[in-house]
């Protein structure tokens, strides 16, 4: 079976060659990006199904090989069943943000503070994913989700990267975010182990309660800007000088997040690392599988227990419990009211 989907890069994409703040002129787009996010997706369509059907017992175990046996995405001990192939059909644009210089696109901004970062955009690329495994249909689907719902490389969860899928043909599915999501989920051979669990799932399972998507009407770079604390303010209250609309739970957007000896640490002085809850991709509306712009949101329970916030208001200790996590979720969906949100899952 062979699926092709013709892609442009929508919002700037940084991926890193030899350098990591080079663009990579033989792909571009470089099919280990490409693989990465098809994995991750593919891994919360797996555990929200398993989630959802109480298996709760070994869900991490259960779930990496579901991803690799029934998917067959393949493993650290098995390969993936599939072949994936990038073509360049016509070249991007590529650009660079100068050191110390700004774009206005926080995360570029933010690495140019030091030096100069590349980035491409545009350009017509042939993705190819070719394999017999018997989910061929789920995994293509999870693959199509991946390229919907987030995007690639550098800032891939804040709508950088995000490529529009122009063509889709051969075995590629077809449908919107809802139907590519059951798709995925498809492919998961699962029996009921019990009721469906009320608590947060250990890691990001795109479950029913605990995983949203919506369609917001932000473009970019507005989506991508939002997580940064001036940006957020502004469109609260009209003010970049504005307190945080996310007061503190600025940390839902991932850590670490601290600069020059405030934000949120580590109140035994360890090395926080989380990446964000929240995905966000700007689409074009040519993107086949539905254009516009995506916020997806996953609650877990992955968080560290205890943060510690230093401000202007002081220091605060932080318990991050579920009451905290779904109090930063309601907080974060306040915000992006100002923006229409069209809850498109479940």
């Amino acid at each position: 079976m062979k699926a092709v989907f013709e892609l442009t890069i929508a919002t700037p994409l940084s991926v890193g060659w030899y350098d990591p703040d080079l663009v990579d002129p033989r792909f571009y787009i470089r099919p280990t990006s490409v693989k990465g996010v098809w994995r991750w997706w593919a891994r919360a369509a797996a555990a929200g199904a398993l989630y959802e059907a109480g298996c709760v017992k070994d869900l991490a175990e259960n779930t990496a090989r579901t991803v690799a046996e029934d998917l067959g995405l393949g493993s650290t001990k098995a390969a993936s069943a599939y072949k994936i192939r990038v073509e360049v059909l016509e070249k991007p644009r590529v650009e660079a943000v100068m050191r110390r210089q700004k774009r206005g696109i926080q995360r570029l901004d933010l690495l140019a503070l030091s030096r100069d970062v590349e980035y491409a955009v545009g350009g017509r690329f042939r993705l190819t994913v070719e394999g017999s495994h018997r989910s061929f249909a789920s995994a293509a689907a999870a693959l199509a989700l991946a390229l919907t719902l987030s995007g690639l490389g550098k800032g891939g969860r804040k709508s950088l990267g995000v490529v529009d899928v122009l063509e889709a043909r051969g075995d590629a599915p077809s449908g919107g975010v809802k139907e590519l999501l059951e798709a995925a989920r498809a492919g998961v051979r699962v029996q009921r182990c019990g009721a469906a669990p009320q608590s947060l799932p250990p890691f990001p399972a795109a479950a029913r309660g605990f995983f949203e998507v919506y369609k917001v009407s932000a473009g970019f770079p507005d989506v991508h800007n939002i997580f940064l604390r001036p940006n957020r303010a502004r469109l609260a209250a009209g003010s970049f000088a504005a307190p945080d609309p996310m007061d503190r739970d600025a940390w839902f957007f991932g850590l670490p997040r601290s600069q020059r000896g405030t934000g949120y640490t580590d109140p035994q002085g360890g090395n926080l690392r989380r990446p964000s809850a929240v995905f966000a991709a700007a689409h074009s509306q040519r993107h086949r599988y539905g254009g516009g712009t995506y916020i997806s949101i996953f609650l877990s329970a992955d968080w560290p227990p205890r943060l510690k916030w230093v401000g202007g208001g002081g220091v605060d200790s932080i318990s991050v419990d579920e009451r905290r996590i779904r109090g930063a979720y309601s907080r974060f969906l306040q915000l992006i009211g100002r923006w229409s949100p069209l809850r498109v899952w479940p």
